[in-house]
């Protein structure tokens, strides 16, 4: 199954593309295994105070009609409505920037199975932003559902997730397996991260079996 959200409709995409950037320049394995997040990944997600705006669907019409019209669907149960309303609110785009309505709205669409939530949920937990603590549990968790419909964001925050051990048992070849099926679907960073991965840490048979269920995953 290929990631079917871009770099550029997934909202939540620049945010971990920066971090993912930060994530790569480990040291050493100790300073990514045993120190858990890296210091870069704290710093780019203390430092990450805005969700980069997504694209509105085509023929939405005007900004502010399309957020009136999203309000609607969103209150109505629409998952993807309530996962545009979400980032709207993170970025203060024709309201008022206010995190505990982008968590609501992110939260809504997450729980009815709606991938663009899903991954902006675990960024949040990831980040601690706004309005919830940092929880590696929930953001491996939430990271996990998005990831396994596609979302490459969430494939990276997945594979950071299996690369520090944070929230799940540290694990190079699906921290690896996550960046390539990122990587795929156009998330800047996550090709250089797992090949700094690769070489450093890495063996030939660990690649080969990681790159056997990237291609395995593929074709779900």
């Amino acid at each position: 199954m290929r990631a079917h959200l871009s770099l550029r409709r997934l909202g939540v995409a620049g945010l971990l593309a920066g971090i993912l950037a930060c994530a790569g320049e480990v040291e050493s394995e100790r300073a990514v295994v045993e120190g858990g997040a890296s210091a870069p990944v704290r710093e780019a997600a203390a430092e990450s105070d805005r969700v980069p705006d997504a694209p509105r669907d085509a023929g939405a019409g005007a900004p502010e009609e399309a957020l009136e019209a999203d309000r609607v669907l969103a209150e109505q149960g629409d998952a993807a409505a309530q996962g545009r309303l979400a980032d709207a609110y993170y970025n203060g785009r024709g309201v008022e920037q206010d995190y505990g309505e982008a968590l609501r709205w992110t939260r809504l669409a997450a729980e009815q199975g709606d991938a663009r939530g899903q991954s902006l949920l675990a960024a949040t937990y990831f980040n601690g932003h706004g309005v919830v603590e940092q929880d590696h549990g929930e953001t491996a968790r939430w990271a996990r559902l998005a990831a396994e419909q596609g979302d490459a964001g969430a494939q990276m925050l997945l594979g950071v997730s299996y690369l520090n051990g944070t929230g799940v048992e540290q694990d190079d070849v699906s921290a690896y397996m996550w960046l390539t099926l990122s990587a795929s679907g156009g998330i800047q960073g996550a090709g250089a991260l797992r090949g700094r991965l690769a070489e450093r840490r890495m063996t030939p048979e660990q690649i080969a079996e990681a790159e056997a269920r990237a291609r395995d995953w593929e074709k779900k």
